[in-house]
């Protein structure tokens, strides 16, 4: 080597260096779309959404690329774009054949494994194996952390035979926009790349594949679509280039290039922009993708509380989770689940899913942030709640990530959550905007709520009155920090008050359980001695009010309104106990109440708006808060919620008595998760992180 090649080479490294790491840019694209095919006898039969029990959740971790992605079932469920409450994909998943004698869906019938990249990055390997040993599927899937595209990088294995003896095939179902209903896709040659689109309004996808495709098909669902093709052919025969209604598209891999490649599903608000992103992540080197959004997970893992080194990988998961879920436009609009519950049995009409903002699901979110040390995250919160409250003070049941309400119950409990968030975040600057309008809204409806905290029923609640005392006496000290003192008066005056209502509105002395004394769930009238018939949702029947019992009640205890040694609390518990507790072989859990109709009827059916009830993980992590407030070690309650949660570190809202595994309930849960790293960090510190001082100063601790 010459003396002058030896004295620039530093310099020849580092421009290599540097042009390694450039973004791909395609400086142009040209565009030619085929149209010569177009599929017949739609629009195609209706479709529904995917199951609601992921194996995990991801997005990159920054404000850029605006796609979130789910899988489960061994494949990729829904995807959102370019807001976190909008959904474009049903599912993306491959379809093996021999051509000939069977066709296998590695949705059905593979054996599905997840694992993470690492237990500090929501990016993850799927190995699904087929259940007769014929092939497996390993694929490692993440976005773009640049641009608006979702990798998949899939490779087949021949476990039987040779790999030539297989047809392998991907099937796309889009779902633009939150509906199955209205999609185009047609397809196109965007610089000599096969894609396939599909559209609706303003909301384009482009998927392709760095090996191209050796044919492709776009056709109506259960009508001539790939799936019903290879059903009834065994091997893809129909060649459609274009469809407009319930859509599938398919698309035939060539095994004879390569058994590894990748695929790519981009989006855009033109066929141009999706395409032209498509081929700049297709351009980009796959490890620097790969490592480039691991990076930033960790990053962000890294900051965060690790508890003297006792942080595990399900906080770290669960952190991440909270994270993913927050959108990329209306920063602080935290949702409750990248899911809908029972997704695949729910059609167009459920549009919202659990993609919505729940005041309380947020507020829960927020203190988990607070815990693990993300203060940051937990103003943005407050500072997006403070956008949603309405002109008549209050805060909706839930909403889109826009602010515009979905459902329009009240909730007094939702109102008064932000006011203890606020008082928490030490925010006094959100008074006018947030805290008073709040505070003077629960004092005008309260201490009766239109809905409690299940959100099916009226009355007096033990669980909401907790929260607004707590959120009133909050509000009180806010409101002094403002100099307001005629309106601190008046809000700890109604504070005290209603606290020494909750016994007198909520608490039995008649009741048919134990020993007759006790919290019931909810009082319809102002007597909880009456003999009044409440109605329980989801075909539950009806029922005296004295006959129902909720663990939530233990709110009392959890935000300072009542001691954890009060004698009618641990009456209560007993009774709660006896009656809806279950020790499953995962640990302990309880139902939200007796009778509650809220899941499925059976493990072969579906909820469709009755059922029955099963538990919930989260309330394991309250029942341990409640110990570590009764000065208790809640390991039991900690390890019990670790293991309720999937080989992909997700908790779901309900699990089965007989196993603890999920239902197909909203999974993940960020309520369940968030509780989790509450309870987490709270049995370390032998505390309860959430509980407002103030409450617990002035009630509790006389």
């Amino acid at each position: 080597m010459s003396s002058k090649l030896i004295k620039y080479l530093p310099l020849l490294v580092l421009a290599s260096s540097v042009l390694s790491g450039c973004s791909n840019n395609v400086s142009s694209i040209k565009i030619d779309r085929f149209n010569n095919i177009s599929a017949v006898n739609g629009p195609g039969e209706e479709d529904t959404w995917a199951s609601a029990q992921k194996q995990g959740v991801g997005t990159a971790n920054n404000y850029v690329s605006k796609v979130w992605f789910t899988l489960a079932n061994g494949a990729i469920s829904e995807v959102y774009y370019p807001t976190i409450d909008t959904a474009d994909v049903k599912e993306i998943k491959f379809i093996v054949t021999d051509g000939k004698s069977f066709v296998s869906d590695e949705t059905k019938d593979a054996i599905s494994k997840v694992e993470k990249f690492t237990d500090k990055s929501l990016g993850y390997k799927l190995v699904n194996t087929d259940k007769k040993g014929r092939y497996r599927i390993t694929k490692e899937i993440f976005t773009d952390v640049k641009r608006n595209s979702l990798i998949m990088k899939a490779k087949f294995e021949a476990l039987e035979g040779s790999i030539h003896d297989y047809k392998l095939y991907l099937a796309y179902d889009p779902h633009i926009k939150n509906q199955g209903s209205y999609n185009e896709g047609y397809v196109i040659k965007a610089n000599n790349n096969e894609m396939l689109m599909a559209k609706r309004d303003n909301v384009y996808t482009a998927l392709s594949s760095n090996i191209g495709w050796k044919g492709y098909s776009i056709g109506y669902y259960k009508v001539n679509d790939i799936m019903t093709d290879l059903d009834e052919n065994k091997q893809m025969t129909k060649h459609y280039d274009s469809a407009r209604g319930n859509i599938i598209e398919g698309a035939e891999i060539d095994l004879t290039k390569n058994s590894e490649f990748e695929i790519v599903l981009s989006f855009g608000g033109s066929d141009s922009e999706a395409a032209k992103t498509a081929l700049e992540t297709l351009g980009e080197d796959y490890n620097n993708l790969k490592n480039n959004y691991i990076d930033e997970w960790t990053k962000y893992c890294n900051t965060l509380n690790n508890f003297n080194g006792k942080a595990n990988s399900l906080y770290y998961n669960s952190m991440m989770i909270l994270k993913a879920s927050e959108d990329k436009t209306n920063k602080g609009a935290y949702i409750a689940s990248l899911s809908i519950p029972w997704g695949d049995g729910q059609r167009d009409d459920n549009t919202g899913g659990y993609h919505l903002v729940w005041s309380r699901d947020l507020y829960h979110v927020a203190n988990a942030f607070i815990a693990a040390g993300d203060v940051d995250s937990a103003n943005r919160s407050l500072d997006y709640l403070a956008k949603v409250v309405k002109d008549n003070g209050m805060i909706p049941q839930n909403t889109w990530i826009s602010g515009k309400p979905y459902w329009t119950g009240i909730q007094l409990d939702e109102q008064a959550d932000p006011i203890i968030l606020s008082y928490r975040l030490k925010r006094y600057d959100l008074y006018d905007s947030l805290v008073k309008p709040l505070a003077d809204f629960i004092i005008k409806i309260g201490p009766k709520t239109g809905q409690e905290r299940w959100e099916e029923i009226g009355g007096y609640s033990p669980a909401t009155m907790a929260a607004e005392v707590a959120g009133l006496t909050c509000a009180a000290y806010i409101a002094e920090q403002n100099k307001d003192y005629e309106s601190a008066q008046k809000y700890q005056e109604k504070a005290d008050n209603w606290q020494k209502l909750i016994d007198n509105l909520t608490y039995t002395e008649n009741g048919p359980l134990g020993n007759g004394q006790y919290y019931i769930r909810i009082a319809g009238l102002s007597d909880p001695n009456a003999d009044f018939m409440i109605n329980i949702a989801n075909g539950g029947g009806v029922y005296d009010q004295k006959e129902i019992v909720d663990p939530s009640f233990l709110e009392l205890v959890r935000l300072g309104v009542k001691s954890a040694d009060d004698p009618k609390i641990l009456n209560t518990l007993k009774v709660v106990d006896s009656t809806i507790k279950v020790d499953t072989p995962k640990g302990p859990s309880w139902y939200r109440y007796n009778h509650d109709g809220y899941g499925e009827p059976s493990k072969t059916e579906l909820y469709h708006g009755a059922g029955k009830g099963r538990l919930w993980p989260l309330l394991t992590g309250e029942r341990g808060m409640y110990e570590i407030a009764a000065g208790k070690d809640a390991t039991p309650y900690v390890k019990a919620m670790e293991k309720f949660a999937n080989e992909g570190g997700i908790i779901s809202e309900q699990v089965w008595e007989d196993t603890g595994l999920p239902t197909d309930s909203a999974s993940p849960l960020n309520w369940a998760h968030a509780e989790y790293v509450i309870l987490f960090a709270s049995n370390i510190e032998h505390k309860v992180l959430d509980m407002p001082d103030i409450v617990y100063k002035r009630y509790a601790s006389k």
